[in-house]
């Protein structure tokens, strides 16, 4: 089973839209942002390092959402953090945003990010390339396990 990694955060003015509710592409915003506080938080590698000095991406190859109920400004949120596969190159997030009162869902997310170096030198530049073994070492901890399955390409 893999673990959860929580991230919070209060919904701000600039969140909204007119109606007085979080503008739904902020919730792929949040996500991103979950999946950078677990780099930094819980893999124990700091996302703008990982960037930077390793010269290592995790762009987005897929994300979705379900909305179950609106977010208002002032609102504190919880966005959870789970791992669902870990592939040669990608790996699938799961993210639950919820009331941190309450215990609402709000809305259910998945990301598929793909590892790519950002080495304009490297032969995989922007191209997908194996997750490095620290990192794929420690997702898989988190993860519970081996997550990758048989068939899984990436």
């Amino acid at each position: 089973m893999s673990q959860v990694h929580v991230y919070r955060l209060r919904v701000k003015f600039g969140d909204c839209d007119p109606a007085g509710i979080v503008y739904y592409p902020k919730f792929f915003d949040w996500f991103h942002q979950a999946m950078e506080s677990w780099f930094d938080n819980v893999l124990g590698a700091p996302y703008a390092t990982v960037i930077w000095d390793r010269k290592i991406g995790f762009p987005a190859a897929h994300t979705q959402a379900d909305f179950q109920a609106p977010c208002n400004i002032g609102e504190d949120l919880a966005i959870e953090v789970r791992v669902d596969r870990v592939g040669r190159s990608a790996v699938h997030l799961a993210f639950r945003v919820r009331s941190d009162v309450g215990d609402v869902t709000k809305a259910l997310g998945s990301t598929v990010v793909v590892t790519v170096s950002l080495d304009p030198e490297s032969d995989y530049h922007m191209r997908p390339m194996a997750l490095p073994e620290d990192l794929a070492t420690r997702i898989r901890s988190f993860a519970g396990g081996d997550t990758k399955t048989p068939a899984e390409e990436a």
